[in-house]
């Protein structure tokens, strides 16, 4: 019988697994890098549903700010998506407006998170329970630019009258609690989106993140571990860095 018991308990913690992969994979959200640029008061962010059955999502839009290597989300007014609520059936997608409602002070890049909350069916919810209930969560990266501002990388002309915003980036290798990580340091005006994250040391090269690794926003340090094996001795750190196409060299602190 105990057998049969934990058999039927792995049985559901597979189905369980099996349903949550399902949902991830049924809404197609692009782009995954919008920004609302120099000029513009808005931008466009798609929702497309791949899944087989219709599907309510709620869009929210939260200040974004890193603190203690830790991410932090708060509510705030200045950017609002349009519609907030949306109702997607098999096969179709639909355009959400994401608004700046104030200009932005020269030469200032900041930094939000849009939160896109897939929602139960009313005969998904159990009887008795009210409010909202909530099934999958998805979370894309915003970033808002001033009139006169935009990210050096991304900026495609040569106006002399725009401000070009960078990261200034240093890196170091911290022992805390027993664990390495790897820390890194934004000292400039603009984002930094870290991927394809190598670290030349002694004993070879080690590959951080083979693709995204996370971001680091102006002032901000975030670290990430490493194994334990790594030492300080001929390292070097190389990482793509926004939309630059080439790896880049990261300066030690």
């Amino acid at each position: 019988m105990q057998g049969r018991s934990l058999a039927r308990r792995i049985m559901g913690l597979i189905l369980l697994c099996t349903c949550q992969v399902e949902a991830a994979n049924s809404i197609l959200i692009w782009p995954i890098n919008p920004r609302i640029e120099t000029g513009e008061k808005a931008t466009a962010l798609w929702l497309e549903n791949r899944g087989r059955q219709p599907v309510s999502l709620q869009v929210r839009v939260f200040a974004w700010r890193q603190e203690g290597f830790n991410e932090h989300l708060d509510a705030q007014q200045q950017v609002v998506s349009s519609p907030p609520v949306v109702t997607i059936v098999p096969g179709k997608r639909q355009m959400i407006r994401l608004i700046n409602r104030q200009p932005l002070e020269s030469g200032v890049e900041q930094a939000y998170r849009v939160l896109v909350d897939e929602m139960l069916q009313a005969d998904q919810v159990a009887a008795g329970q009210m409010g909202v209930r909530f099934q999958m969560r998805y979370s894309v990266p915003l970033f808002v630019f001033a009139a006169d501002s935009a990210l050096d990388s991304a900026m495609r002309s040569n106006r002399r009258d725009v401000k070009l915003l960078s990261p200034n980036l240093r890196y170091r290798l911290e022992s805390e609690g027993g664990r390495r990580y790897l820390s890194v340091h934004n000292q400039g005006a603009a984002h930094a989106r870290l991927a394809n994250v190598q670290l030349q040391h002694a004993e070879g090269t080690l590959t951080v993140a083979s693709g995204l690794l996370g971001y680091v926003l102006p002032g901000a340090w975030m670290r990430w571990p490493l194994p334990a094996r790594v030492s300080d001795e001929g390292v070097s750190l190389q990482a793509l860095i926004n939309d630059q196409r080439e790896p880049q060299t990261i300066a030690g602190h």
